[in-house]
């Protein structure tokens, strides 16, 4: 007797069956390494407070008196822009799983650091209409991130979701 869950996935040698719980996870992963990578980076590269990108992405919901003053700590703020990202990180990265194929690992980690610079750009250019402040943000670092969200996603996924689907 099959498993309740598999029974009515369809199969296919293209892309293996999806997993809910795997990307949840690797999106969440993923977004974990953005945190740490944009932040850090903010810090030690731009040279601005680590405060700054919770302050410009707090601003997409607070508006943008939030962005002020930008280099302060703000409670309020950090929650809101971390339940954003996070929310945010779990989209793009479900939608990430639902797009990747059955590749080896390299080729993975490939088409995900590629889907990472495709959300810089609807990000960075798309949104800006909404939140014209990111423009500013627009460089290597950013860029980075972004990939490094992508391929980190792509990556936990297979990872987390392999051994489950061959059990």
């Amino acid at each position: 007797m099959s498993h309740p869950r598999t029974r009515h996935q369809v199969r296919s040698k293209f892309y293996p069956p999806f997993d809910w719980r795997a990307a949840v996870w690797a999106s969440v992963i993923a977004g974990v390494v953005f945190t740490i990578l944009d932040i850090g980076l903010a810090w030690s590269v731009r040279g601005v407070s680590p405060w700054r990108p919770l302050r410009m992405i707090g601003a997409i919901v607070l508006g943008p008196a939030a962005l002020s003053p930008p280099d302060a700590f703000g409670a309020e703020v950090v929650v809101v822009a971390l339940l954003l990202h996070f929310m945010l990180s779990i989209a793009y990265g479900t939608f990430l799983a639902f797009l990747i194929p059955a590749l080896d690992t390299l080729w993975t980690i490939i088409l995900g650091g590629v889907y990472g610079l495709a959300l810089y750009y609807l990000n960075f250019y798309g949104f800006n209409a909404f939140s014209p402040w990111f423009a500013e943000q627009r460089d290597w670092v950013s860029i980075a991130s972004h990939f490094v969200f992508g391929a980190v996603a792509a990556y936990a996924y297979k990872s987390i979701s392999a051994p489950r689907a061959t059990a």
